[in-house]
């Protein structure tokens, strides 16, 4: 008997969300993948944050004068911890923000793409 191209039922092995929801190897693989794509950004955010507010302290030890200058009746320090640091934490909070969306939305699309979402 020969089979015909449209008469054949061929099984792909299509990675998908039931890997994922069945706890298969490739959906534990997935979901490793995203985890450490997590934690590296987690931890690059970490980084930057712990690097702007250790640079104060070293910046004031280097410029002992600057304990002394005002701006606006305040202390330099007290300016540059409110005016400083604060819109710098603001911006990697948001930069995390944005960037934990994108891995989420890349896992999603790797996942389940367009043309094979379930519709509810």
């Amino acid at each position: 008997m020969v089979w015909q191209h449209d008469q054949a039922r061929l099984q792909h092995d299509v990675i998908g969300i039931g890997d994922v929801q069945s706890d298969t190897v490739y959906g534990r693989l997935l979901v490793r993948s995203l985890t450490r794509a997590q934690l590296g950004l987690s931890l690059m955010c970490l980084a930057l944050a712990a690097a702007v507010i250790a640079a104060v302290p070293v910046i004031m030890a280097l410029l002992p004068r600057a304990h002394k200058m005002t701006v606006a009746g305040l202390p330099l320090t007290l300016v540059i911890l409110g005016a400083g640091i604060f819109p710098v934490l603001m911006a990697v909070g948001w930069f995390y923000n944005r960037q934990a969306r994108q891995l989420e939305a890349r896992f999603i699309d790797l996942v389940d793409p367009v043309g094979r979402r379930l519709h509810d």
